[in-house]
């Protein structure tokens, strides 16, 4: 078994109600409790940052980067396969809202 990281990207405005983020959230816990041990963790992260192009060039608009540009959060999950693990991100509940990159974990021998 391998483990894989899909880290989530904003893709468009999101809408950040309550209401929405509960909504959304539901949906990713029962998505992460039907996955059983397949789901490793996952964890959103917070909307300020900044990104380095390099050592002398930090991009942002303003205090916030735009929504597009947000890294939302991550998930590692468990998958014999790349194959498998394109399934089980395809099944995402948030992938109407983000952008996923997925790929496999290097993990030290």
């Amino acid at each position: 078994m391998k483990q894989y990281l899909i880290l989530l990207k904003g893709k468009k405005e999101l809408d950040y109600s309550p209401d929405k983020l509960q909504e959304r959230l539901e949906a990713y816990r029962k998505w992460a409790f039907d996955l059983g041990d397949t789901y490793v963790i996952g964890q959103r992260l917070e909307r300020s940052g900044v990104h380095f192009k390099d050592k002398g060039e930090v991009l942002t608009d303003g205090p916030f980067l735009e929504a597009k540009e947000i890294i939302a959060g991550y998930v590692i999950i468990n998958a014999s396969s790349l194959d498998q693990a394109i399934g089980i991100t395809k099944t995402l509940p948030l992938i109407d809202d983000f952008e996923a990159f997925l790929r496999p974990l290097i993990t030290p021998d």
